[in-house]
């Protein structure tokens, strides 16, 4: 009788280890969230400091044009959803409208939009 009580007790601890690793396999494959370009209104630059669209991120409306401090964020992506708008980052690069930009070091300094 003692023999099937520790029997008994290893399959529990065997479902439980079993069951465990189930729960930690499932949250390491779960993807994560993220933001993606489309969260971008229409008419806007959007910028994040993640490669892919993704983390803290700054929008800025096309029409407001002249220069704004990227003071806030170092952006690595960006997309310009705007249809006449440019958007400059002085020395770096220039993003015509309906472009985007990603995987980039991350720069801060200001954006000018024309």
């Amino acid at each position: 009788m003692h023999s099937v009580q520790v029997e008994t007790r290893n399959v529990l601890v065997g479902v439980l280890v079993t069951l465990v690793l189930l729960v930690g396999a499932a949250f390491v494959l779960t993807p994560t969230a993220s933001a993606n370009r489309e969260d971008c209104p229409e008419g806007r630059i959007c910028l994040w400091s993640g490669p892919t669209f993704g983390e803290a991120r700054a929008f800025f409306n096309g029409f407001e044009t002249g220069c704004h401090s990227l003071a806030s964020i170092d952006p690595r992506s960006g997309w310009n959803h705007t249809g006449n708008h440019t958007a400059i980052f002085p020395f770096i690069k220039t993003i015509g409208p309906g472009r985007e930009f990603r995987n980039e070091f991350p720069w801060g300094g200001e954006v000018c939009i024309e």
